[in-house]
């Protein structure tokens, strides 16, 4: 049994651990979502690391417990969680609010002294600093429901005919964009030394949530080597391109494993 059967942040996508010291690949929820977005990432090589996905609070079994409402929380959480995963190589996959989740994780692992995560993986969201510098209020219900169709309207936008369904989709999401919204109060100001992890930036052709520059943006955050590709499909592009896009990520993740990334 492995010293992290039980925990409540970390969750193998296979359902159990693999023995050894293998790398690991961390996969970072989007806003509202939880471990089983990532469901099914295990049947794929990804270049022999082992996907591993963040339940937050909030969500799932984690239904009854309070979201995260802090930032410097959330990362610290996820950081202490991945203590005894330590002795083993490390990247970092986050979709849309996971993508700055995963940026923060990466500074918040540089704080600590932690070996640089091999590889950064960040999907579906423009870069930190193109953030809006001030949050506005709490969205409504109206307006969570509207992102939803909006940007997800084949998954998750079909379950919101249901009461019941709905309150389990806005509770998170509303609490995770509520976080997601006051980012830069958080982030630290300009002049920050960039990473030295090398970054792989994902969009969707048609995801109205990123623009020309995202990627310029993210590569400006790091020393290390950068990349970019963009699939068909809007903001829930790896839905239907999981395939190419696993394929794809895969042979990132044995590159980067080799150190040819950097």
């Amino acid at each position: 049994m492995s010293e992290l059967s039980d925990t409540r942040w970390l969750r193998p996508c296979a359902g159990h651990w693999r023995k050894g010291s293998g790398p690991v690949l961390l996969c970072l929820p989007h806003a509202g979502g939880g471990a089983l977005s990532y469901a099914g990432w295990d049947r794929y090589p990804l270049g022999g690391f082992e996907p591993v996905a963040v339940c937050l609070p909030g969500r799932e079994d984690r239904f009854a417990e309070d979201p995260v409402t802090s930032w410097a929380a959330l990362v610290s959480a996820i950081a202490d969680s991945l203590t005894p995963l330590a002795h083993r190589p490390l990247a970092v996959f986050g979709h849309s609010m996971g993508a700055l989740t995963g940026y923060e994780l990466l500074r918040e692992l540089a704080r600590r002294g932690r070996p640089a995560p091999l590889l950064l993986a960040v999907s579906a969201h423009r870069a930190p600093q193109e953030m809006p510098t001030a949050a506005g209020p709490p969205r409504s219900t109206r307006e969570l429901l509207d992102y939803v169709r909006r940007l997800d309207d084949g998954g998750t936008a079909e379950l919101l005919d249901d009461p019941e369904w709905r309150d389990m989709v806005l509770r998170p999401l509303g609490a995770d964009l509520r976080l997601h919204d006051t980012y830069r109060s958080y982030a630290e100001p300009p002049g920050q030394p960039p990473l030295v992890t090398p970054f792989v930036v994902l969009t969707g052709e048609d995801d109205p949530t990123v623009s020309d520059r995202t990627y310029a943006g993210w590569a400006a955050l790091t020393r290390g080597t950068g990349a970019r590709r963009v699939y068909p499909g809007g903001h829930f592009y790896l839905r239907e391109q999981r395939d190419r896009l696993l394929t794809e990520l895969g042979r990132d993740l044995e590159n980067a494993m080799r150190g040819e990334l950097r």
